[in-house]
């Protein structure tokens, strides 16, 4: 039986309250401000226990960090390209993909992830006002032609 410290206690906490899929790093430097004595090394093996011990999960995409969330529903992702965020897919699991529905004798299926990539709606959104901003005509002097 795994021990329940009062550091996996707060790592587990900082986890939920995050909801944004963090890193490692990104874990460690919520919890640093108010628990300097933890250390990154002590957080990279908590969630490698909690891993293992099926109580959180770790995602890989692309961006090739893994990035931890408390274990719940399977579900799809989708991350930002520009800004690296990771959130939930809105949409249904398939759970018929984690069994080989099609004819292949080579490979065995023992289950599936699938990706979506695309742009946040916060970057959507600096986008267009960095856009608005660089049409935004610059104040000229009207009526005169130098020639």
């Amino acid at each position: 039986m795994k021990r329940n410290t009062l550091q996996k206690q707060i790592v587990m906490h900082a986890l939920k309250e995050m909801h944004n899929h963090p890193t490692a790093s990104q874990i460690y430097e919520y919890i640093h401000q108010d628990y300097p004595s933890i250390s990154k090394a002590t957080i990279f093996r908590i969630l490698n226990q909690g891993c293992e011990e099926g109580i959180i999960m770790k995602v890989m995409v692309s961006d090739n960090e893994a990035h931890y969330e408390p274990i719940n529903k399977p579900h799809y992702h989708m991350r930002c390209r520009l800004c690296s965020k990771i959130i939930d897919a809105p949409m249904i699991y398939h759970p018929e993909f984690d069994h080989n529905t099609f004819d292949s004798p080579d490979f065995l299926i023992e289950g599936h992830t699938i990706e979506f990539y695309g742009i946040c709606r916060q970057c959507q959104k600096q986008a267009k006002k960095e856009t608005n901003h660089e049409q935004t005509p610059t104040t000229r002097s009207k009526g005169r032609n130098r020639t």
